[in-house]
């Protein structure tokens, strides 16, 4: 028999308690950190609140007044319904990481405009392992989840009905145009069909659900949403002030020997301590991160026609020296009150402010052209360079294929 010793060096990272209680307050939003505390309130009796700082009444008081979120109709949230479905799958930690990121990229519409280039550069994962990431999101309910625009999205659920046919997929390619304004004579001329046909059609289109995040709450109507901060004028000068009014202050009940305390009390004494260090790390990482986002997007907040530049996750996190994962935690479900309104803290992140804009413009000029006589890629770089946005002719191709519009030659009309 033979016996032998192996020695094998492993690194693990095993979180404790308090570190699991500090990441799951750090990505809590206002509501559910007040539910929290009210929760943690109810069953710890060394635990002392003080609702003063807002018009609030714990359950249990027979003051009439109450917390405006109980007057909140529950909407369900897209981005937390997408993540449900994740923690069903049998993925690895790395992938179920990829494809939440993923989830927490797409836009109001549900679709995700973010290339995978974009992706690689924000999170440093491999091609590959993207690929197969977005192809996760996109089997995920509601159908047509992930996709990259509007078309894709259609075709996608026209596949999951089992309807296949090269017609129907040519019209939402590169017809939708004509068929919103009832054009219906080029449509019947260029694929030989008769009106009746493309009325058919129409019908199918009409029964798909063109924006997936529809009946999800994305954001979009904020109601009785109180900001985690704001970002104001003081002074001339903006400046992030965190809101304390939404969450009720925590402290120890005083005692008179805390040193002597043992057994059920001692944990009791434990709990509450951690709990109230957690809190105060979140609200000491949410400031963090704010004042770095209100100096990178200064002009943004600032005026009222700035724009947004580039910043990544990657960004703030290189900066304060923490992980992506804890940046991603610590702005979800996050708001700032501006003075251009309430905002969530994750759309002030965004990826290159210039190609956002250099590709808006390439769509603008391509949904305004001539369909008979549409543009090539050399001269819609020759239109952006008259608006001194200097772009080389392979820049624009890579972008349009991007937004997912065909070549000039696929555009075209003929009678």
């Amino acid at each position: 028999m033979d016996f032998s010793l192996n020695i094998k060096q492993e690194l693990k990272l095993i979180l404790t308690q308090e570190m699991k209680l500090s990441l799951n307050v750090l990505e809590m939003s206002s509501m559910d950190l007040e539910k929290f505390i009210e929760k943690e309130f109810s069953k710890n009796p060394l635990l002392e609140i003080d609702f003063s700082s807002k018009n609030y009444s714990s359950k249990g008081d027979d003051s009439e007044e109450s917390s405006p979120f109980d007057f909140i109709s529950e909407e369900k949230n897209l981005i937390d319904f997408l993540e449900e479905q994740l923690g069903f799958l049998k993925i690895s930690k790395e992938m179920r990481f990829l494809c939440t990121f993923i989830v927490n990229n797409l836009d109001k519409r549900g679709f995700l405009t973010v290339t995978r280039d974009e992706l690689k550069s924000a999170c440093g994962f491999p091609l590959k392992d993207i690929d197969k990431a977005i192809e996760i999101v996109k089997s995920l309910e509601p159908i047509g989840i992930g996709a990259k625009n509007l078309e894709e999205c259609l075709i996608i659920q026209l596949h999951k009905k089992n309807i296949n046919d090269q017609k129907l997929e040519y019209i939402i390619t590169h017809f939708m145009q004509e068929l919103a304004s009832s054009k219906y004579d080029i449509i019947c001329s260029k694929l030989n069909i008769t009106e009746e046909y493309v009325v058919e059609y129409l019908k199918i289109i009409r029964s798909l659900n063109p924006f997936p995040s529809r009946g999800f709450y994305m954001g979009d109507t904020i109601r009785y949403i109180e900001p985690d901060a704001e970002i104001k004028n003081i002074g001339g000068k903006y400046v992030v002030v965190m809101s304390e009014k939404n969450i009720p202050k925590l402290k120890l009940k005083s005692l008179e020997n805390a040193q002597e305390i043992s057994g059920e009390m001692k944990n009791y004494f434990n709990s509450a301590n951690n709990i109230i260090r957690c809190i105060e790390k979140r609200q000491l990482t949410l400031k963090s991160i704010l004042d770095i986002i209100l100096e990178k997007q200064y002009e943004y907040f600032s005026k009222p026609e700035g724009k947004l530049n580039s910043l990544t996750l990657k960004d703030i996190s290189s900066i304060l020296k923490i992980h992506d994962s804890t940046v991603s935690r610590a702005i979800k479900n996050k708001y700032i009150l501006t003075e251009r309104g309430m905002k969530r803290v994750k759309d002030m992140f965004i990826i290159d402010n210039k190609k956002l804009f250099v590709k808006e413009k390439i769509e603008e000029l391509i949904l305004n052209e001539d369909r008979y006589n549409p543009l090539h890629d050399n001269e819609i770089a020759l239109l952006l360079e008259k608006e001194n946005l200097k772009i080389a002719r392979r820049t624009v191709v890579k972008y349009r294929e991007e937004l997912g519009i065909k070549p000039a030659h696929k555009r075209k009309l003929t009678d």
